[in-house]
Parts: structure tokens; sequence; C-alpha cells
């Protein structure tokens, strides 16, 4: 009867021992599933936002309002607990003809000082003259959007820079910056118009 009770007690010891090993893994193992389950989700919300906008994008061709669309479908995009405070910047670019980012107009996100939401903020509604983002080397009205068998139209994207802030901590990792890009086609104008003057 006593050898039977030195080994309950020694079981219930190797048993304490095995937990103490197991449960900080097995914590481990579900904060991180957790972190990487949030982090993936926030980058799928954040691509379909720019896919949103680059669609947008490929549909308003050279029009003076183009680029405030374009924002406001990105904001439209941004689904669930996705929050436009992440958003470092969005640019708005000419593709290349090897897929790499042209040209580009730069916004900020600026809830509080601008009266559009973005800074610069290109709605010619509010702003006159409007001044498109920075370096303002792609605005509406220099997107080719033409049916010229020469050159064809552009190539139109759509890039954001978020902050991406980790939850629990546990896993250690700092805040990332992390970019999501869309590029599309612009829809060709099929009655020759000319573009808006610059």
């Amino acid at each position: 009867m006593r050898v039977f009770a030195a080994r309950n007690g020694e079981d219930r010891g190797a048993v304490m021992v095995e937990m103490a090993i197991v449960v900080p893994i097995f914590i481990l193992l579900v904060f991180g599933m957790l972190e990487f389950g949030l982090a993936f989700k926030n980058k799928l919300t954040m691509a379909h936002a720019t896919n949103q906008a680059t669609r947008r994008a490929t549909v308003l061709g050279n029009d003076g309002s183009a680029d405030i669309d374009i924002l406001d479908a990105f904001e439209e995009g941004l689904v669930g607990a996705a929050s436009l405070d992440w958003v470092i910047h969005v640019d708005i670019f000419k593709g290349n003809p090897d897929g790499s980012k042209g040209v580009y107009d730069r916004y900020t996100v600026d809830a509080d000082g601008v009266p559009c939401g973005w800074d610069p903020c290109p709605d010619p509604a509010i702003v006159d003259p409007v001044t498109y983002g920075s370096p303002e080397d792609y605005p509406p009205c220099s997107r080719d959007t033409s049916l010229d068998p020469s050159d064809g139209v552009d190539t139109i994207g759509v890039e954001v820079t978020y902050t991406h802030t980790w939850v629990t901590g546990v896993l250690g990792f700092a805040d990332q910056i992390w970019h999501e890009t869309s590029m599309g086609r612009m829809e060709p104008d099929l009655f020759g118009t000319d573009p808006p003057p610059c």
C-alpha cells in the first residue's frame, strides 16, 4: 500500500513538471495563431480596399474628380475592424510596362485639417484650384484613356502603405510597415475625346 502511495505522489510530480513545460508552449501556439490570423485578416482587408480603389480608377479615366473618387472607394473597401488610422499614405500611380510603379500622386490621411480627409484634398467641389497628391506627377488630366493602337491606354494602380500593430505582444514583434498594391488597365475612351488640360 505504501509503495502504491509513493508512486502516485511521484506521478503527480511528473504531471506538474510536464504541465510546466507544455502550458507555455500551448499558450504561445494559441497566441501565435491569434496574432497571425488577425494579421492575415488585416492584410486581406487592405488588399480588398486597394483592389476596390483600382477598379474604380480604371473606369474614372481622366475625370478631374477621379482621385477623390478613388480614395472614397478605398475607404468604402475598409470593412470590418479595419481602420483608416492604420494608413500612412495612398499612392495613385501609372503602371510601367514591366509592371513596376511609375509616376504617382501621394495622399496622406488628414481627418482633422482638411475638409475631404486627405492631404492634399483632390476634391474639385471643395478646393479650387485642386492640388493633387505630392509630387503631383500623375494628375487625372495626364492619364491616357484614348484608344490609340500605337501606345494604348494607361495602366493605373493604387498602393497603400500602412502600419500593422501586433495585438497581444506575446510574440515580441514590433509594429511593421506593410504595402498592398493593385493595378488595372484603364477603360478606353471610345469616342476619342481629348483629355482635360492640366
